[in-house]
C-alpha cells in the first residue's frame, strides 16, 4: 500500500473530529475553494532505501508532506489540535523531520500548516 494511503487510513481511524475530510495527492475541484471545512492533503515528498552491503536494501522509509487548510471560522486550539496530532504520529511510529510556518492562502485567506514526517518500513524477503 502507498505510504499515503496507509497514512489516510490511520488518520482517518483516529477520531480527529477537527478535521472534515483527509485526502491523498490532490485536491477535488470542488473542494479547492470550501472554506468551510478543515481538510488535509497528503502528498509523497521522497523515499529512501536502507541498503545491506551487497548491493541489497532491507527497508524503505517513506517521507509524506502533510498539508492542513484551516476552515475560515475555526472553533477550535490550533496549537493543541496540531501537537495532538504530531504525538499521535509519533506514537505510531512516524518522525515529524520539518515543521514549516503558518501561512495564509492568498486566495481563500484560510490558514495553512505544512509538516513532514517520515516512515520507515522494514521489508521481509520482498
Amino acid at each position: 500500500m502507498l505510504a499515503t494511503l496507509a497514512l489516510r487510513e490511520l488518520i482517518s481511524g483516529k477520531e480527529f473530529s477537527e478535521i472534515s475530510e483527509v485526502y491523498v495527492n490532490n485536491l477535488p475541484k470542488e473542494i479547492q475553494e470550501n472554506t468551510d471545512k478543515t481538510i488535509m492533503l497528503l502528498r509523497e515528498s521522497g523515499a529512501f532505501l536502507d541498503m545491506f552491503g551487497n548491493d541489497s536494501f532491507f527497508g524503505k522509509t517513506n517521507q509524506i508532506e502533510v498539508q492542513i487548510f484551516y476552515k475560515l471560522d475555526v472553533d477550535f486550539d490550533i496549537d493543541a489540535f496540531e501537537t495532538r496530532l504530531m504525538k499521535f504520529l509519533v506514537s505510531e511510529h512516524y518522525r515529524i523531520t520539518d515543521v514549516r510556518e503558518h501561512t495564509l492562502d492568498p486566495d481563500t485567506l484560510q490558514m495553512t500548516a505544512v509538516f513532514y514526517v517520515a516512515h520507515e518500513k522494514i521489508l521481509k524477503g520482498e
